[in-house]
C-alpha cells in the first residue's frame, strides 16, 4: 500500500471508467473531470462519481475499483450504498463516491445523463446544466466552476 495517494491523472480516470463501465456500475462522472470530459480544465486530485444508492450496485463498483493499485475497495460494504453517505477510496489515487452532491441524487440527474468519448472510452457524465446543479455550494472551486458553466450553457457549449 502507498502511503499516500497521488493526483488522479486523465488515464486514471479512463482506466477507472473502463473497469465501471465492464461491471456494468451504475455512476455519473462529476466534479473537475466531468469538467475536463466536456473541455475544461480545472485542477484536481481526485476523481467524483455520483453512483446510484443500491447494495448492487455497491457491489458492481467495489468490483471495478479494484483496479486501482492498493486494491482499497476491498474494505467497502456494499451495503453502505444505501444509507447514503458519501464513501473516500484513498488508494494510489482518489475518487469520491457521492450519493447527493447539492441534493442532487442519480435518480435526480440521470435525465441529464450523457455519454462522452474520451480516448475511445464512454464515460457516463451529465450535461453542463446537470453539472451546474451540483455546483451551488459556497466553496471556492465551485464558485469558479458555476461561472465556467454558466458561460458555457450561454454560448451553447
Amino acid at each position: 500500500m502507498t502511503d499516500a495517494s497521488r493526483p488522479a491523472t486523465a488515464s486514471d480516470l479512463t482506466r477507472l471508467v473502463c473497469a465501471l463501465n465492464d461491471s456494468g456500475a451504475r455512476y455519473l462522472l462529476v466534479g473537475a473531470y466531468a469538467l475536463f470530459a466536456h473541455g475544461y480544465q480545472r485542477a484536481t486530485i481526485d476523481i467524483d462519481l455520483l453512483v446510484e444508492g443500491s447494495e448492487e450496485n455497491g457491489r458492481k463498483v467495489r468490483q471495478a475499483l479494484l483496479v486501482l493499485a492498493d486494491q482499497s475497495a476491498r474494505e467497502i460494504n456494499p451495503a453502505w450504498f444505501t444509507e447514503g453517505d458519501n464513501i473516500r477510496v484513498a488508494d494510489e489515487i482518489t475518487v469520491d463516491l457521492l450519493f447527493s452532491p447539492c441534493a442532487q441524487t442519480y435518480q435526480m440527474l440521470k435525465p441529464y445523463e450523457q455519454v462522452i468519448d474520451l480516448d475511445g472510452v464512454p464515460v457516463h457524465t451529465v450535461s453542463l446544466e446537470g453539472l451546474l446543479l451540483t455546483k451551488q455550494t459556497q466553496r471556492p472551486q465551485d464558485i469558479q466552476d458555476a461561472i465556467v458553466l454558466r458561460r458555457a450553457i450561454e454560448a451553447g457549449g
